[in-house]
């Protein structure tokens, strides 16, 4: 045992000095290398929020949703896209289609028949009824509802149910512009106008691709695909109407990505916008004159007033050659009586002042009326008018009012001012819109008194001869040219500022549908 432990530790001590002699003179061992982390693997990005929401900026409020009430732009960018009529304009051809309807003819001179779709829902889950659309027929044309946009429908006498999809439509004579004008009454549900009385105008029930949400007053108002709709399904699935009066205010949001569409985007205003989209418009500015009384009653102060406004100018100058001189007129070429013989009255301050001489003009205040911030620089317009009339020699009283007092002005004669700044847009294309409603003296905006013209424009409408209602439609514009309704001023196009985003190409006759919008994600 002696030997064995002493064997063992001679072993353990020569392993000790091998060691040290290898530390001393050698490289120790490379220690092996561990292997590298294997990296964690980056993390997704995050997934792009989709855009469902659509935000237009209007450039004021709707003073209603009751689309059978008001004569309002804001209104029907809104309830265009709620409410759907038994025709409806195409937007590329602008003529009648289909729409509540699937089907219409004539059945004598005076009665239109009617079917209507099968399985169409109101947003609230009702069925339309032919019931619903006598009740709007006959709720659109009633004196005692005193809509603003009555004299669109001054034809229609009556509305039969015949049976459970079809009605007839009555006019007090042949009317040709039937199909046109019924493209302008919007179909309501009876049970629900009924039931909430006044309050429809903030309660809105509708057939169309969109419901209302949300009016937040003074702010905006929501709206979200209907998924009970009937037609194709929109792929925008809700939009945002936002009230933005000032178009500086209009244009920062835009390029902030707060809103998708910008109407009435100023001239000025394009290089800074993210898109922009033109478009030929409807919008006729035009001062209107108290004709059949006060200082304006002389013809000769109108016709003065005609001479005196620059046209070109402000075509030019105060629309950055977004706008034309009015023919004389309200029309454009392919408006049924639209008059190729009138021509702008040209611009002559001293043939202005010879007729202001000639009609005993001394100087009379004469009050004009104007709103702001509603069309394209309305107010900017106004003042222009204003002060060139002013510089042929008319003491004129320029006074803006807010947009309630001036629609009260509009539409009350015994309260129109002696001039008023307007805008008419003749979404019908048919002359029968535009003299119905601002010439003749039934007209809901009128302050204009003829029984002859009356006649003329009566029995216009309802002649069916298209060559013999063309011309007199035209007869009626030249008594208006020489005996000044308006003053005809100038054919705006429409300037849309878009986000890039957005996906549209805007239309003539200026609706704004959802459903023709599309989001470039």
């Amino acid at each position: 045992m002696r030997i064995r432990s002493k064997a063992i530790a001679l072993c353990m001590v020569m392993a000790l000095v091998l060691a040290i002699g290898v530390a001393g003179c050698g490289k120790a061992p490379e220690k092996k290398a561990e292997p590298a982390p294997t990296p964690a693997p980056a993390p997704s990005p995050a997934p792009k929020p989709v855009k469902e929401t659509i935000v237009i900026a209007l450039q004021g409020e709707p003073s209603t949703l009751d689309p059978q009430f008001a004569d309002d732009g804001n209104m029907r960018a809104v309830t265009e896209n709620v409410f759907e009529p038994l025709l409806t304009i195409d937007g590329k051809t602008l003529k009648p289609i289909l729409a509540l309807a699937e089907s219409y003819k004539t059945v004598n001179p005076t009665t239109w028949e009617f079917k209507i779709r099968k399985g169409i829902k109101w947003q609230n889950g009702d069925a339309l009824t032919v019931d619903d659309v006598v009740f709007s027929v006959l709720r659109q044309i009633d004196p005692k509802f005193k809509s603003q946009i009555a004299s669109n429908f001054r034809t229609i006498k009556d509305a039969r149910k015949v049976d459970e999809s079809t009605v007839n439509i009555i006019t007090d004579g042949p009317d040709p512009a039937l199909p046109v004008r019924l493209t302008g009454l919007m179909i309501v549900n009876k049970k629900h106008v009924e039931a909430v009385g006044d309050t429809v105008g903030s309660k809105p029930i509708g057939t169309g691709p969109y419901k209302v949400i949300e009016w937040k007053k003074g702010v905006s108002i929501s709206v979200e695909a209907f998924d009970g709709y009937w037609g194709n399904k929109p792929s925008v699935k809700k939009g945002l109407f936002r009230f933005i009066e000032e178009g500086s205010t209009r244009l920062s949001a835009l390029k902030a990505n707060e809103i998708d569409v910008a109407v009435n985007m100023l001239p000025e205003y394009i290089k800074d916008v993210p898109k922009v989209a033109s478009v030929e418009g409807l919008e006729f500015p035009l001062v209107r004159f108290l004709q059949f009384k006060g200082v304006m009653k002389n013809p000769l102060i109108r016709q003065a007033a005609n001479y005196a406004i620059d046209k070109e100018a402000i075509a030019k100058s105060l629309y950055g050659g977004y706008a034309s001189p009015a023919l004389g007129q309200m029309f454009k070429p392919g408006y049924v009586g639209f008059n190729s013989e009138l021509k702008p009255y040209p611009y002559d301050p001293n043939k202005a002042k010879e007729l202001l001489k000639q009609a005993g003009y001394k100087g009379e205040k004469i009050q004009m009326v104007a709103q702001r911030g509603r069309w394209l620089k309305d107010g900017e317009l106004a003042e222009a008018v204003s002060m060139l009339l002013r510089d042929a020699g008319m003491n004129v009283e320029l006074k803006y009012y807010d947009w309630n007092g001036w629609l009260k002005v509009l539409f009350d004669r015994n309260l129109a001012p002696d001039m008023i700044v307007s805008f008419h847009s003749n979404d019908l294309f048919d002359a029968d819109r535009t003299f119905s409603a601002l010439v003749h003296s039934k007209g809901t905006m009128s302050s204009y008194l003829s029984a002859d013209l009356d006649k003329k424009i009566d029995a216009a409408r309802t002649e069916m001869d298209s060559a013999k209602r063309q011309k007199m439609y035209e007869e009626v514009g030249k008594v208006i040219y020489d005996d000044p309704a308006f003053i005809f001023l100038v054919n705006i196009k429409d300037i849309y500022g878009l986000s890039k985003s957005l996906d549209w190409q805007p239309r003539q006759d200026g609706k704004k549908l959802l459903s023709e919008m599309r989001i470039v994600q």
